[in-house]
């Protein structure tokens, strides 16, 4: 009995269910046809509002046609008078006027004129029916080539009337306006009906050619699928029911080859033309789906009730069971991943800072409880790898670090590791080290992995070099952060003493080390409590036109402590060039010192001011910022007054990007020298690519040049090589008058030092100029030139080799500023300037320089035109002025003797 009724209960409910789920799918169905038919006839009639204009349009041009039928022999005029109504109103690609013959009369786009549409059947089909119903005819849509685009045409015939011929306008309007039309339709809701994104529109004829669709089809599609009636779900609707205004249809539509339910109403009672919108069958089943689902849930959950209740709660405790016993576990798994992720560098896979740590701690505990136990801990340190950066992009620095991770594992032994710091910085623990040799030999292996080309791909390989310090337990350390602090001060010891190198740890790197952080503390605080100042020395001519004159002076930087009085730049000088202070410091010596150079200014002090930056500043990216803004705020400096002086050891490793930046900030009005000339181990290399104006040769070769004659070799060769180049020279550490009358005799045209005068504060210097007496100097033994007859000689021999098509023409000859670049130039702008400019002769010898080039860049176009025989006798011309100059010359430099 018990059975029986539980039997009926369930009958029952089952019924129950059945009937209320079949009356919520008629109910939603019905929902979704009446939304749609209200969609369905609102954009009905905004499509009709939207097309009428376009007939009114054509009405108006038609018209004006009428009142004036001259157009009609004017393709010029009357292609205007189209484009001009294609103006007033958006979305139209073309408007076309087609005479009774079928020939295109005039169009608003620049096509070619008088084209037959009778060549064109579907056209001509079309403009046939629109004169036959003697209203405008809509369709089908085409591609107009000249456009590239897909338009929808409007054809509208007008007869004869008067002196006015039978003519046609036709009017394109650009397929993309539909999309934008139902999209802002809907955007704006106007009446709309909300019924989600999946909703379609068709614009179509009553003989099924659909006019335009929304959403599209795909491109590939578009020809095909337009060019036909079609006789899907909407078509077959259209031909079963051409006497209705408006009706449902559902079925699958050939746009998408997917059943969907819609409803399409006619523009008007009359109208051949329909405009349908749809929903996909599968969304109206989601949407009831979505609606059934709780009630499904509830019926599912009573009939568990009355049936499972006690079955499901016992697979309940156990489901819940072991869903508890499954998340401890995930949870341990979870934990040790975390464990081995903060052990592990996330590029490169390799052990990271904290597995290095704990390592070393358990390598030190073990040495406390161990004698004889050695061990050995190194980090590296990429030089210049924030170029690859900077030239590759931080993709192409990732994808280094992970190949050079690979090549250097290969030169450790098994039980070594490797391990990744951050950034390009790396480490390596050698738990076992016999030997220091062992050690070192390790190391160096590793130095020369890093040292080879890293291919980032295919196409690409990068050579870069490390430097690396090392430290060995117990003898440079005991405990695991006085080990590795102890490896990065040998580290960056390497990295000062030239870098591409391995050092061990020494108790005088320390020492450096702390003395390094004093100095930067120091420059540092000096920077915040305004204790910097500029003291100036200045910078005299000692040959040529400005011998005896002061010439200039060098802005030096010095710290007025409170208790230790004013220091010189050897008290911070190490932290000059750090990263956190390079930029900060050289913004506030370029400020100061431009401030002092206008003060001057205005005084009548006419003297150029010499400042040093740092090369990290001046490769700053925001080096020219900082330059420009500088020289805008002191608009009462002279172009060239300011030179600023880069260090020729200075890190200067990007050469290109160096030159780039100094010829960008010479653009601003600023001039370069090289300081410390000499010392660096690229000296060659910075004269044949830094655009420099002046090189400063330094102390170190200058102070004993008298006594010493390798010195004196050098300072010479310098002096002679800088004069060759157009360069000026500044000899520095000049400390009496023998050394400056022996630089006087090379042709050295400027000197500083104390010998001179030492650098004093800027209140000094105008009275220091004042009470300058010159000494008496020794005139230039001879001036350096090159052997310009020789050289020209060669060059017009390749001159007129190039004329006759047997060779290019020869550098420095015609292109654009050569007149400076050429031997005979570079000498007469430079050295020959600064020794014979003062000569009234002497502007006469760059005219006729300049007559030379111009000949030269005449008879390239000759030859480039052809004429050999025109460019023979310009290069004949140009030689015959050579010749003469070249003897003017050398009776002006060197005078016959008595």
């Amino acid at each position: 009995m018990l059975r029986l009724g539980y039997g009926v209960v369930v009958v029952a409910v089952i019924i129950l269910f059945a009937i209320f789920a079949l009356r919520q799918w008629h109910a939603n169905r019905q929902d979704f046809e009446k939304n749609l038919e209200v969609n369905a006839n609102l954009m009905a009639r905004a499509m009709q509002g939207k097309l009428s204009q376009y007939i009114l349009l054509a009405d108006v041009v038609g018209e004006s046609l009428r009142h004036d039928p001259s157009l009609f022999a004017q393709p010029a005029a009357l292609s205007t008078r189209l484009a001009e109504a294609q103006r007033r109103l958006p979305d139209i690609a073309i408007i076309q006027v087609i005479g009774a013959d079928g020939l295109v009369l005039g169009t608003s786009l620049p096509e070619r004129p008088m084209r037959d549409l009778r060549d064109h059947p579907h056209i001509w089909a079309a403009l046939q029916q629109a004169r036959a119903q003697e209203q405008a005819v809509i369709g089908p849509i085409s591609t107009v080539t000249s456009l590239g685009r897909w338009v929808l045409p409007i054809r509208k015939a007008y007869p004869a009337q008067g002196k006015t011929p039978a003519f046609w306008i036709g009017i394109g309007l650009d397929r993309d306006a539909f999309d934008k039309f139902w999209s802002g339709m809907l955007t704006n809701q106007n009446g709309f009906q909300d019924l989600s994104g999946d909703q379609a529109f068709a614009f179509a004829r009553q003989d099924g050619y659909i006019l335009a669709i929304w959403p599209d089809v795909p491109q590939a599609r578009r020809k095909a699928f337009y060019a036909h009636p079609q006789h899907g779900a909407l078509g077959q609707s259209l031909q079963a029911h051409p006497e209705l205004a408006h009706s449902a249809f559902r079925g699958v539509v050939n746009s998408t080859g997917l059943s969907r339910i819609g409803y399409w109403s006619r523009l008007s009672d009359e109208s051949d033309m329909v405009v349908a919108t749809s929903l996909s069958a599968k969304k109206i089943e989601a949407a009831y789906w979505s609606k059934m689902w709780p009630a499904g849930v509830a019926f599912l959950m009573l009939m568990g009730v009355l049936t499972l209740s006690y079955v499901l709660v016992q697979q309940r405790l156990r489901a819940e069971g072991r869903a508890l016993q499954g998340r401890h576990e995930a949870l341990l798994a979870y934990n040790a991943q975390l464990r081995q992720l903060a052990e592990k560098d996330y590029l490169t896979d390799l052990p990271n800072r904290r597995h290095l740590m704990a390592r070393l701690a358990g390598l030190c505990d073990a040495g406390q409880g161990r004698d004889g136990l050695r061990f050995a801990v190194a980090t590296l340190d990429l030089d210049n790898f924030k170029q690859i950066n900077d030239s590759r992009g931080h993709a192409a620095g990732d994808q280094f670090l992970k190949a050079l991770s690979i090549r250097l594992q290969k030169g450790l032994r098994d039980d070594d590791l490797l391990v990744r710091l951050g950034g390009d910085e790396f480490a390596v623990l050698l738990p076992n080290v016999g030997q220091v040799q062992d050690a070192m030999a390790v190391c160096r292996r590793v130095l020369d992995r890093a040292r080879g080309a890293v291919e980032i791909n295919q196409h690409d390989a990068v050579h870069v070099t490390a430097s690396m310090g090392l430290a060995i337990y117990p003898d440079d350390g005991a405990d695991p952060e006085r080990l590795l602090r102890h490896a990065d001060q040998a580290m960056y010891a390497a990295k000062l003493s030239g870098k591409n190198k391995l050092l061990r740890f020494s108790a005088d790197m320390e020492q450096t080390a702390h003395a390094q952080q004093a100095a930067f503390d120091l420059l540092r605080q000096a920077l915040a409590e305004q204790w910097l100042a500029l003291h100036y020395q200045p910078v005299i001519g000692i040959s040529g036109v400005n011998a005896g004159r002061v010439h200039g002076v060098e802005a030096l930087l010095r710290i007025r402590h409170p208790q230790q009085g004013v220091l010189a730049a050897q008290n911070f000088f190490s932290a000059l060039d750090t990263p956190q202070l390079a930029r900060p410091v050289g913004c506030w010596v370029l400020q100061h010192a431009l401030d002092q150079a206008q003060v001057w200014n205005t005084q009548g002090l006419d003297i150029q001011v010499m400042v040093n930056i740092s090369a990290l500043h001046f490769l700053d990216t925001a080096w020219l910022d900082d330059l420009g803004d500088a020289i805008t705020a002191h608009p009462l400096l002279r172009p060239g007054q300011i030179k600023i002086e880069l260090t020729e050891s200075a890190a200067l490793h990007d050469l290109a990007l160096a030159a780039e930046v100094m010829q960008a900030s010479m653009a601003m009005g600023v001039r370069f020298a090289l300081d410390d000339f000499g010392q660096g181990e690229t000296t060659l290399r910075y004269l044949q690519l830094l655009p420099v104006h002046t090189i400063k040769i330094d102390r170190a070769f200058v102070r004993d040049m008298i006594d010493d004659p390798r010195d004196y070799a050098i300072v010479a060769g310098l002096l002679h090589a800088a004069a060759l180049m157009g360069l000026a020279t500044v000899a520095e550490g000049v400390e009496d008058l023998d050394t400056l009358n022996l630089l006087a005799s090379l042709g050295c045209a400027y000197a500083q030092g104390y010998g001179i005068a030492r650098p004093m504060p800027a209140h000094d210097v105008e009275a220091w100029v004042q009470g300058w007496t010159p000494p008496q100097l020794l005139p230039p033994v001879a001036s350096a030139r090159p052997n310009l007859p020789e050289i020209q000689r060669h060059r017009f021999r390749r001159l007129y080799a190039a004329t006759e098509g047997k060779g290019s023409f020869p550098r420095h000859a015609t292109e654009v500023d050569a007149e400076s670049k050429c031997h005979l130039g570079t000498w007469l702008k430079g050295s020959g300037q600064f020794f014979h400019g003062h000569n009234a002769r002497y502007p006469d010898f760059n005219r006729r320089h300049s007559q030379i080039h111009d000949l030269v860049s005449r008879a390239k176009r000759a030859t480039d035109a052809g004429n050999r025989e025109e460019a023979r006798r310009l290069v004949q011309e140009a030689e015959r002025i050579n010749n003469a100059l070249m003897a003017d010359l050398e009776q002006f430099i060197s005078p016959p003797r008595a």
